[in-house]
Parts: C-alpha cells; sequence; structure tokens
C-alpha cells in the first residue's frame, strides 16, 4: 500500500516532550483492547481486532495487526509517528518494507498536508497503560510452583509429539531435526528465514560434502533465495553470517550420526559439543539439547516402547540449566522465583506457556499463577 503525500519536509528540530516519545505512542497503540472503534482521519471508522506485536526489527513498528477497515479484515503491519511528514522525513516511500502498511498512527497531522491514502488515526497523549504483570507475593497461589510444572510438562509433551508420524523414515526425521534446530538459530527474529533455509536443503545432495562445502552450500541457498534476514536488534554472534557455520555443522552432524539411538546421555551432550565446535556457549547448547535433541530422543524412546529411556529423557530435561534468564521474565518474576528456579530451562518453559496463554490484559485477573487459580495437574 501507498502513501501519499506532498513533499514536505520538517524544519522545527525539537525534542518531544514527556508521553510524545514515538516508543509511547507505539506502547499506548498496543495496548489497546480488541473490539475498541477508532475514527480514522480519513477511511472512516476502524475496528480493532488485534493490536499487533512490536517489531523489534527492522520495518515497520507493529507488526501482524488485524483491523476491520470499511467491512473488510485487514491485517498487516503498523507504523506509529509524532506527525505525519515523519513519513517522508524517514524516507518511508523509498522503502519497500513500508508498503504493506495498514494504518498510520499518529500524534497530529502537519498543517496543510493532504490527508493520505493509508487510514490515518491521531492517538492524543494519555497515560501510557503498559501491559505489566501484577503477580507478587501476596496474591500468588499456594500452587504457584506445581502450576508452572503443570504448564512445563505440556510444553515438553507438545516437544515430543513434533515427531510423531516421521520414525520409520530416517531422512524426514532427520530434515525435521535440521528445520528445528535452525529455527533455534534463528530465535530473536530470524526463525522463519531459518526455517526456509532448512526447507530448501537437499539432504541426499549434500550427503558426502564436508563441513566447509555444506557451509558453501548454504551461502549458495541464501544468495538464490535472496532470503530477507534481520539484522536490527540481533546480537552480533547471533547474526545470521555468523550463524553459518554452525548451521553447517549441525547438519553435519545430524546426517552422520545416530544420535537418538545411543542411551548414553553423555554421548548425546559430548557428541554435541565435539561435533559442534560453534555451539561452544551454554546457552546455545542447552537451547538445542533443551528443544530438540532430548524431545527427539523421548520421542524416538516411545515409539520403541522403552518407557525406562523416556523417563531418563524427561528426568535430565529438568534438569537442564541455562546460563542466563529469559529477559521478559527477568523482572516479572525475580521477587517470585529464585534465581537458579529462573535458569532451569524446564521452568522457564512453564513460564513460556503461560506467558503465551495468559498474559494478556484481559486475561491478567485469570492468571493461573494467582490465588484461586490453581490449574490441577493430577
Amino acid at each position: 500500500m501507498e502513501y501519499l503525500l506532498p513533499n514536505i519536509s520538517c524544519r522545527n528540530n525539537v525534542f518531544e516532550p514527556v508521553n510524545l516519545y514515538e516508543i509511547d505512542l507505539v506502547k499506548q497503540w498496543l495496548n489497546i483492547l480488541p473490539g475498541t472503534v477508532i475514527e480514522t482521519e480519513n477511511f472512516g471508522k476502524i475496528t480493532i481486532i488485534n493490536a499487533g506485536k512490536l517489531n523489534k526489527h527492522e520495518g515497520p513498528d507493529i507488526k501482524d495487526a488485524s483491523l476491520i477497515i470499511n467491512d473488510k479484515v485487514v491485517r498487516g503491519p503498523i507504523e506509529c509517528h509524532i506527525c505525519t511528514s515523519d513519513w517522508y522525513k524517514h524516507k518511508h516511500q523509498y522503502n519497500s518494507a513500508y508498503q504493506s502498511v495498514i494504518l498510520h498512527v499518529v500524534r497530529k497531522l502537519n498543517s496543510g498536508i493532504i490527508k493520505p491514502k493509508i487510514p490515518t488515526i491521531i492517538l492524543n497523549p494519555g497515560k501510557t497503560n503498559l501491559n505489566e504483570c501484577s503477580l507478587n507475593n501476596f496474591n500468588k497461589s499456594e500452587h504457584l510452583f506445581d502450576t508452572i510444572l503443570h504448564y512445563s510438562q505440556n510444553r515438553w509433551t507438545d516437544k515430543i509429539n513434533t515427531y510423531n508420524g516421521y520414525h520409520d523414515n530416517p531422512n524426514r526425521l532427520t530434515k525435521l531435526l535440521i528445520i528445528n534446530s535452525f529455527r533455534i538459530l534463528g530465535a530473536g527474529g530470524n526463525e522463519k528465514q531459518f526455517e526456509i533455509l532448512a526447507n530448501n536443503i537437499n539432504l541426499i545432495k549434500i550427503r558426502e560434502y564436508n563441513l566447509q562445502e555444506i557451509e558453501k552450500y548454504l551461502h549458495g541457498i541464501d544468495k538464490e533465495l535472496e532470503i530477507n534476514w534481520v539484522k536490527r536488534g540481533i546480537r552480533p554472534a547471533q547474526q545470521p553470517q555468523n550463524r553459518m557455520k554452525l548451521a553447517a555443522e549441525l547438519i553435519h552432524h545430524f546426517s552422520t550420526s545416530n544420535i537418538y539411538s545411543k542411551r548414553n546421555l553423555n554421548y548425546i551432550i559430548t557428541s554435541l559439543t565435539s561435533n559442534c565446535p560453534s555451539a561452544k556457549g551454554k546457552g546455545i547448547q542447552s537451547e538445542l539439547l533443551g528443544n530438540v535433541i532430548f524431545p527427539l530422543c523421548a520421542a524416538r524412546a516411545l515409539y520403541l516402547n522403552k518407557v525406562k529411556d523416556y523417563q531418563n529423557y524427561y528426568e535430565i530435561w529438568n534438569c537442564l540449566k541455562l546460563p542466563y534468564v529469559y529477559r521478559k521474565f527477568a523482572k516479572r518474576f525475580e521477587t517470585i522465583l529464585q534465581s537458579a528456579e529462573l535458569k532451569s530451562f524446564s521452568i522457564l518453559q512453564g513460564l513460556v506457556a503461560i506467558d503465551n496463554k495468559w498474559c494478556n490484559k484481559r486475561l491478567c485477573h485469570l492468571c493461573p499463577l494467582k490465588k484461586r487459580n490453581y490449574v490441577n495437574s493430577k
């Protein structure tokens, strides 16, 4: 969608006062409830189905929004500016990433500006009602820890079920293992991009390749497909060009090592670290083991009816530790859970599941971690 405005430059270079920073405008929009009806400056009324999610990377400020515009459901990104002329000031008219913007949220219209062809609303400054967690030591459930473990077990089961139907086909199983591992490499913004890369790998073609040839092959796919990698907001070590060597090592490792046939857990761990030296960080090792490798081994054990092996994998999954705490949970739970608990992989998985299901402005009062909302795991 094209944004049409006259060629106007903003001459007044002044600092924005409190609540007039662009990020405040973004946060204010994201806290608008579904069902809210807002009058636009040029397209009549719109209804918000989903305000969308903050985009931490390149492109418009908000992604995955859903609105009703002219009685039609429209999905796409939203851009926020202090004034309408900032669209041109930031040169969005030349950037293809902004062609699909469905709404322009601003604080004010510039005097004399022709109304644009993108629906535009003026959101006046107000108290930014951040979606902060209200859980504390006074209202937490006495069964809080059991509830977290209940949701953690659900996450474990979901990860295992990913491999259902693949055990009779080694090639498909290896391909799925690579896809799931690549998603971990892309965590933070490049999950879909790495999945595209993984889906285009020809395992038969590269079966005889060495590590250097596999890495070159991956760069060739990247160049051919012109994958649109996200780079802004990604740490240097996690930049896609710096993940290719580890990606090649994982392909070689999974293609040549029948890891799920080994019962010795120490073998699985040492095999990963020795065959994938680029995964030297404890964080990436734990993420790969907890999200991909242990669930695969457990799924394989269930398929072969080896219950003891399955229980062994589940126990070590519960003992897995990360060297860090997920940032989004650090402040939220630092007074509720101990630091060691917040580094437990299984506990963090439980918190992820609860966050995905309940951490919504309209569901906060139903949080299962608060009193009277205990989820029975029996």
